[in-house]
């Protein structure tokens, strides 16, 4: 069994993407063996109001809610983002928040990254980070995108004691210590290289009890990154909480 943390739907402004559809999501999904996967809209990073593409994509995915779990994205710098927020979980029952900081204006330290932050865990939803939806040194020369620093994550994490976040697409990052500690669950998409290498060296940092699959299509293919798990040197019980077990209990909502 495959769960997938991290999947697109939707169209990338800087090149052309081969398959776009909630269908085309699905039937790679099938030749891959991938039974769920939370989902989200590219074009929530682009359109001036992101919360138009959560829309988009609660429509495009409604008749495939057995499979596909949808994630909100929002800009907390543009207007109405609270009750934009609170559409998503109580109308579309969406149960995860992404936040691109590589794309929309403003820093995870700023006061109102820790609002929409908190305004989630209110609605009892759990809040993913991304630390780069495209690597840098592939964008174009029109993306004035930035990349993300660590540090800048960390520090939102450790404003929310008790809590537990989502750190996708990012480097392995070191278990925060301390009984009231946020718990952080990290999923695979960086770590494909080295036939299995790196993903054995996010398990010593991460744990086994906190790393999730991630393949990041359709914008990437998937091909490798189910590669490096078949040839990664983990014991079954951790691949399978890698494969879906970690995610089925962050996201109850993944069934």
């Amino acid at each position: 069994m495959i769960y997938d943390a991290d999947t697109w739907i939707g169209h990338w402004p800087y090149r052309r993407l081969p398959q776009t559809s909630a269908a085309d999501l699905l039937r790679k999904m099938d030749s891959h063996g991938i039974e769920k996967a939370l989902v989200g809209s590219l074009q929530g990073i682009f359109y001036k109001d992101s919360h138009e593409a959560n829309r988009e994509l609660a429509r495009q995915i409604r008749r495939h809610r057995d499979r596909l779990v949808p994630c909100a994205i929002l800009n907390p710098t543009y207007f109405g983002w609270a009750k934009d927020l609170k559409q998503c979980r109580e109308e579309w029952a969406m149960p995860v928040l992404r936040l691109i900081p590589q794309y929309h204006p403003y820093k995870l330290t700023d006061d109102i990254a820790s609002e929409i932050v908190a305004a989630a865990h209110e609605l009892k939803m759990r809040v993913a980070v991304y630390g780069r939806v495209m690597d840098l040194r592939g964008r174009s020369h029109l993306d004035n995108s930035r990349q993300v620093p660590t540090e800048e994550i960390m520090a939102m994490f450790k404003k929310f004691r008790g809590a537990s976040f989502m750190l996708l697409n990012s480097g392995a990052v070191k278990p925060l210590r301390g009984a009231k500690a946020p718990k952080i669950f990290q999923d695979t998409a960086v770590m494909h290289g080295g036939c299995g290498v790196t993903i054995e060296k996010g398990l010593k940092i991460c744990t086994p009890d906190r790393l999730m699959f991630g393949s990041t299509m359709l914008l990437r293919y998937p091909k490798s990154a189910l590669i490096a798990l078949e040839t990664v040197k983990a014991t079954k019980a951790q691949k399978e909480k890698i494969l879906y077990k970690n995610l089925k209990r962050l996201i109850p909502e993944m069934g």
